[in-house]
């Protein structure tokens, strides 16, 4: 997937969002995306709401919009983990005109959700950082 086509074909309002999760990896050429998770504004999670986004509860209570191979989140849990979009959309790395979670970010969510699929993440960003990339 083109991560960056795939957020432009949302066209969003440019400072309500976020691209995060996987989507920072695959923007820095570290792996693929099969999904484009996106953090943004209560305003822009209402507004996609109403065009018809479906909402469902994630595991430990967040909930999210979906459409496709898209989610849209205007906070992010996990156990004492706690993200609001503005914090993320004021710190974004745009590159190619989208903008996206710095890896910092991303690596210290990872560690925290401590999955196995992110542990992986976890070593392949630390993998490219050492790299000096």
């Amino acid at each position: 997937m083109d991560i960056f086509q795939a957020v432009r074909t949302l066209s969003l309002p440019p400072g309500q969002y976020v691209v995060f999760g996987s989507g920072p990896l695959a923007a820095h050429g570290i792996r693929e995306t099969a999904d484009v998770d996106l953090f943004v504004t209560t305003e822009l999670y209402q507004s996609l709401k109403r065009a018809g986004w479906a909402e469902k509860t994630q595991v430990g209570g967040s909930s999210c919009l979906s459409i496709g191979v898209y989610e849209a989140y205007d906070t992010w849990r996990s156990g004492e983990h706690f993200l609001v979009p503005e914090e993320l959309i004021a710190a974004a790395e745009m590159i190619n005109g989208v903008p996206f979670a710095p890896l910092e970010y991303v690596l210290s969510w990872k560690k925290a959700l401590g999955r196995p699929k992110d542990l992986v993440d976890v070593k392949l960003i630390e993998r490219h950082h050492s790299c000096g990339e």
